[in-house]
């Protein structure tokens, strides 16, 4: 069976890692589970009460931990988008690319790249390793915007592979006139490539293609991943969760009962929950206010001991 991918959505202060700590806690007692937090502002060691960082650490029998760098994620993912263009094009020298990849560093969208990739790496490494992954995802609005870049990217490699193969065909002309052409760069000779099979940007093309069919094929598999959104009985939390629901559906993701956290503080909890459900056209689970933050494994215990978390896990009946 293919690993099991559960995303905790919601806004910041609702309680989603929390959450994230109590269904991976209770995942570890039947399947090899890992949480991993995606926020920068890392809160996931401080409700396991273990100190965690990018490398996955044992915190109790069957579970495992981590919080991403998320810096290190961007560093690297720069890194290899570097390396990679700098192989296909490294003989336009006359275009200035060094400056072109400095740009990147500062475009818009890099940390949604980044953790995408950082996403994509520890689902393709938990594969035969774990049987759950459970993602304590960024705020809401960053979260939508890289579980939708698989989608997006599709559409956008397909494009760009359009484009390419246009211009190969040009090459193919030019080549029947003139003969092949090559040119030499800092003593390295370059061939244009003409056909798919020898172009190295095609072939990143297609790889990159391929690899965001899997991510959109995945993320729109009800049998491989679920959202466990999480929110707050008050009227702003709700706006931000119908806005999230939507975004989510239209990704054709699957979508778990909403759960409404730090329900009592207000004597109009109780209606607001009630409006709640019939707003957004989903079931909900209902966890009480609690003065005290729970901390350690002990205290995410007591925190589930009335909710089955593992509805939310693909594949489970809804409790």
């Amino acid at each position: 069976m293919p690993v099991r991918i559960v995303y905790s959505v919601g806004k910041g202060g609702v309680g989603k890692t929390t959450c994230a700590g109590a269904l991976a806690l209770q995942s570890a007692r039947q399947w090899k589970t890992l949480v991993v937090s995606l926020d920068p502002a890392h809160n996931l060691g401080d409700v396991l009460a273990v100190k965690l960082s990018g490398d996955v650490t044992e915190v109790s029998p069957n579970l495992w931990a981590s919080e991403v760098d998320m810096e290190a994620a961007i560093a690297r993912y720069l890194a290899d988008s570097t390396q990679k263009l700098q192989g296909m094009y490294g003989y336009l020298k006359s275009i200035n690319i060094d400056g072109y990849l400095d740009a990147m560093k500062l475009s818009p969208g890099i940390e949604e790249y980044a953790t995408l990739q950082v996403m994509e790496e520890l689902i393709r490494g938990a594969e035969g390793r774990y049987g759950v992954v459970v993602f304590d995802t960024p705020p809401t609005g960053l979260t939508l915007r890289v579980l939708a870049l698989p989608r997006v990217s599709l559409m956008w490699g397909e494009r760009l592979a359009g484009l390419r193969r246009e211009i190969l065909d040009r090459r193919q002309i030019i080549r029947n006139i003139h003969g092949e052409r090559s040119q030499v760069v800092d003593g390295v000779e370059y061939k244009l490539a003409s056909d798919e099979k020898s172009d190295a940007v095609m072939g990143e093309l297609r790889e990159y293609i391929e690899r965001m069919r899997r991510l959109t094929a995945l993320q729109a598999d009800g049998k491989v991943s679920r959202v466990m959104p999480v929110m707050n009985p008050d009227r702003l939390s709700l706006f931000e969760t119908q806005r999230a629901l939507s975004t989510l559906r239209s990704l054709g993701m699957m979508i778990g009962p909403v759960i409404v956290n730090k329900v009592g503080m207000k004597p109009s909890d109780e209606q607001t929950v009630r409006d709640i459900g019939r707003e957004l056209g989903l079931p909900t689970r209902t966890l009480p206010f609690s003065a005290a933050e729970p901390v350690g494994l002990e205290a995410l215990e007591r925190f589930g001991e009335n909710t089955d978390f593992r509805q939310w896990i693909p594949g489970q009946p809804a409790g």
